[in-house]
């Protein structure tokens, strides 16, 4: 094997190493997002359960404020009954009065529907209290893992770019950039076998007479479809 592609395998080897990291330190702001969102749902459905709650009992605090004021008008109307000599002024007071406590019975059947409710909420506002403590917890310890992964791949993408430049030590300009360029277009994989006479990159038949250049070892040559450098397996 020449000794050019000795040198140039074992930076590939470092620099997809190096892909890696970089790929993966990447992907973390997308994995926190998704916490984010995991811990957000949570968040609102606690919220959900604590609003209505709260919506319930100034509902009923409303109805009650209604009922005192009917209750209030009974009285007065009731008052005015006594006061008054006048049959159809009685008439009309009790007709009001009837109405009124109409009034008074429908707003205590809501007020009953409503403390229902509140009374059926509290388990569903529970159950919700201990799934945002269940998910705060879980997604704060991926929250931890991910700073430690962080940490540790910042620390491995420096030592490994502070290492590079003594691989790429004998490797001419020219075939230094030819290489770099490769391995950016190619998807991380600048160098490449051929195998059975195809070219494991692009999966191409590669022309007799490369292949013949590529067994002789004497000069490097690139796929003629897609450019990557050619090598022969060991």
């Amino acid at each position: 094997m020449l000794p050019d592609i000795e040198k140039l395998l074992t930076l590939q080897d470092r620099d997809q190493k190096l892909r890696a990291v970089l790929t993966e330190i990447a992907a973390l702001p997308a994995e926190k997002a998704t916490r984010d969102r995991e811990l957000k749902a949570a968040d609102d459905r606690l919220e959900a359960a604590r609003t209505r709650q709260k919506e319930i009992e100034v509902e009923r605090k409303r109805l009650q404020g209604e009922v005192k004021a009917k209750q209030d008008q009974i009285a007065r109307y009731k008052n005015q009954q006594l006061e008054t000599r006048k049959n159809e002024e009685f008439s009309a007071l009790r007709h009001e009065i009837e109405v009124a406590e109409k009034a008074v019975t429908e707003l205590e059947d809501k007020e009953l529907v409503l403390m229902e409710e509140a009374e059926s909420l509290k388990p569903a506002l529970e159950a919700a209290q201990e799934a945002h403590a269940a998910e705060k917890k879980k997604v704060e310890s991926h929250m931890a893992s991910l700073t430690a992964r962080k940490e540790n791949l910042d620390a491995r993408q420096k030592e490994l770019e502070t290492e590079r430049p003594r691989f790429t030590e004998g490797i001419e300009e020219d075939l230094l950039d030819r290489y770099n360029r490769l391995f950016k277009s190619k998807n991380g994989v600048a160098l490449v076998t051929v195998e059975h006479e195809v070219c494991t990159g692009c999966h191409m038949k590669v022309t007799h007479q490369a292949i013949l250049e590529v067994k002789a070892e004497k000069e490097i040559i690139g796929c003629p479809q897609c450019g990557r450098i050619l090598y022969e397996p060991k």
